[in-house]
């Protein structure tokens, strides 16, 4: 008999055999996984609504900028006391920090050791991540959304008590409840409500506002204020009297509920009116003091034309002292002359800030006439004259403030949700670049700026910067020992903005024209001047724009298109400033990207021509005349009806 023999696996050894086996699957499989994601977002990752998985860095910021954009455009709805009110994004000053929301998305899956990296990718191949949107709303601008809901909407203010002149006799003003906002919980709400991405009508609370001020406290003041209104009251100096009638002490007279701190209510005469009252008795008191100017001369240097010294009324302390004599029996006081005052603005002050000479200017150019140009004058002339102190920070969009029709803007294009659309104010990002350009080229600090999501050819590529209500500012900081003195000038073709302070003499003049820029030294200036150069890479990481949209136009034939917005691919450049002393010596070299969207096309057709749609196509049309307006890159342009495009 012949015997075979074997050598059967223990069953112990097998197991481990096969999870071996597998774990060196899984490993291999990970590993490719990794290796394939080098560079961008690893597994499925969404941000809200849109799925940033497969994407590079690159292309998850437009991704997510492309997300903020909607949101921004988009209105929201709340339920305040009952009624239902719309409230637009830009009101409330929403802003997405989309790099940190990229960096998030780049970190999925790369955070820890091997293993919990290794466990966090098992764990999640058939799952999705979610990433939060979020964000946040400007305090102030909410603090007036919620006054203005508080008084138009609700209608039912507190009465917190105050004393009121009713023709020209005190009145007693008790205190009643009222009902408004509960702000804190009301903000976080609203900044849920924008950031969802379904928003629905959330209600907002609001709250009973209990006075803090008692009937006995309005009495008390409303006999102070009877005292206060109860006959003429003289002010004298040396020989000379000046009576002030209980009409005009009646005019100048304030009642102030203070609601902070210690409740309470103020009763006083305003320097202000007092101020106007005391106009007639100047001239037999005072002389004027006059104002040290800076003076910029015709070679580009600065002067000082210095200030003299006068004598005033203090209308403060007059105010003051007419409150005082009031509760005197005589009601008189003496009438407060300030001898030799100096003026607001005196030569030493100004001799202080070491204003010398021109260290930068930039000018850019436009047609003429249009209504952008109106716009960049009235922020040109908002601005013209600013002198910005030694380690000041300067904002275009705190100093101008909203760009609105009653100061003079009118409508212009601007850059919404990817699209060219008219906004008041609009096209003062050419301010902007020019401002940039010559904070940029004196050295001065980059605080904030934001480039144009596209690009356009009369700016500076990668050196520019865009401007929005609220929402995008420019911002930067004087950090010199010297102050700035920002003098801006146009003509119907160009805007200037000119930066004087000190740099041991140095100028640098540039301007965009041509579709290039050209920088210019106009004076070398001494040893310790700083020299500003600038590299601007070549372009880099192109994108290719979304699919086109399509609008209807029944006025359209069916086989005509008219073009609204052309499309052009998108790219990044890299934009390099390096400041030297003395030419040598590097002081500072910064680097930064500049990422260039790519722009869709939209196009109007037929309605029977729009995509995925049902309707059927007239069997005759009329062809309208060949004339559109197309807006492209530039920001405009000029184009025709042309035969239509494939439509996905």
């Amino acid at each position: 008999m012949k015997k075979e023999f074997s050598f059967p696996i223990h069953p112990l050894l097998a197991a481990v055999i096969v999870v071996g086996v597998i774990t060196a699957v899984l490993l291999a499989a990970y590993g490719l996984t990794r290796w394939a994601s080098s560079g961008e977002v690893m597994g499925r990752v969404d941000v809200a609504e849109m799925s940033l998985g497969g994407q590079t860095e690159d292309e998850a910021l437009e991704s997510v900028s492309t997300l903020e954009a909607t949101r921004l455009i988009r209105t929201a709805n709340f339920v305040v006391d009952g009624q239902t009110v719309a409230l637009q994004p830009g009101e409330t000053g929403l802003a997405m920090d989309e790099e940190a929301l990229v960096a998030e998305a780049m970190a999925v899956g790369r955070e820890g050791n091997f293993a919990t990296q290794f466990l966090h990718w098992f764990t999640h191949i058939f799952s999705t991540t979610q990433i939060p949107l979020t964000g946040e709303v400007d305090d102030e601008a909410m603090e007036e959304v919620f006054d203005l809901w508080d008084t138009d909407v609700i209608g039912k203010p507190i009465r917190p008590g105050a004393v009121e002149l009713v023709e020209g006799e005190p009145v007693p003003i008790y205190p009643a409840t009222g009902v408004g906002i509960e702000r804190e919980p009301a903000a976080d709400i609203v900044l849920v409500t924008l950031l969802a991405e379904q928003p629905e009508v959330a209600e907002v609370p609001t709250v009973t506002v209990v006075p803090q001020l008692t009937n006995a406290d309005v009495d008390t003041a409303l006999a102070e204020a009877e005292i206060m209104l109860a006959g003429p009251i003289t002010l004298t100096y040396e020989d000379t009297e000046a009576v002030v009638e209980t009409n005009q002490l009646r005019r100048a007279f304030v009642s102030e509920t203070v609601t902070n701190s210690r409740p309470r209510i103020v009763n006083s005469f305003g320097p202000a009116v007092v101020n106007e009252l005391l106009e007639p008795i100047r001239g037999e008191f005072e002389d004027a003091p006059v104002n040290a100017e800076l003076i910029i001369n015709d070679d580009d240097t600065v002067s000082i034309r210095p200030g003299r010294n006068g004598t005033k009324i203090d209308e403060v302390e007059t105010a003051n002292r007419l409150y005082e004599a009031a509760f005197d029996s005589g009601r008189s006081a003496e009438l407060p002359i300030v001898e030799g005052s100096e003026p607001d603005v005196t030569t030493e002050y100004l001799e202080s800030l070491n204003v010398k000479h021109l260290v930068s200017q930039f000018t850019t150019y436009h047609d003429c006439c249009e209504a952008r140009v109106t716009n960049i004058q009235l922020m040109a002339d908002a601005i013209d004259g600013t002198i910005v102190l030694p380690g000041e920070i300067f904002s275009i969009n705190d100093h101008v403030g909203e760009r609105t029709p009653e100061k003079g803007y009118l409508p212009a294009g601007s850059i919404v949700g990817g699209e060219i659309v008219d906004t008041y104010g609009g096209g003062v990002s050419q301010f902007a670049t020019t401002f940039y350009n010559t904070v940029y080229w004196g050295g001065y600090e980059d605080i904030e700026h934001k480039p144009h999501s596209y690009y356009f050819s009369r700016y500076p590529e990668g050196v520019e910067a865009t401007l929005f209500w609220r929402s995008i500012d420019l911002k930067f900081r004087n950090n010199r020992d010297h102050a700035i003195l920002i003098d801006t000038r146009y003509t119907g073709n160009s805007i200037t903005v000119r930066f004087f302070g000190f740099n041991d003499g140095r100028t640098l003049v540039g301007e965009q024209s041509g579709g290039s820029d050209k920088i210019s030294v106009a004076n070398e200036g001494g040893p310790n001047a700083l020299h500003v150069k600038s590299n601007t890479s070549e372009r880099y990481n192109f994108t290719s724009p979304r699919d086109p949209e399509y609008r209807p136009n029944p006025d359209l034939a069916v086989d005509r298109t008219r073009t609204l917005q052309t499309e052009r691919e998108g790219w990044s450049v890299t934009v390099t400033r390096t400041i030297l002393r003395g030419g040598t010596e590097l002081v500072e070299e910064q680097e930064w990207v500049v990422r260039y969207s790519a722009q869709f096309a939209i196009y109007e057709v037929h309605p029977c021509m729009m995509p995925d749609t049902e309707k059927a196509c007239p069997t005759t049309t009329t062809v309208p005349p060949s004339t559109t307006t197309t807006k492209g890159g530039g920001g405009g342009g000029g184009g025709g009806t042309t035969t239509p495009p494939t439509v996905p």
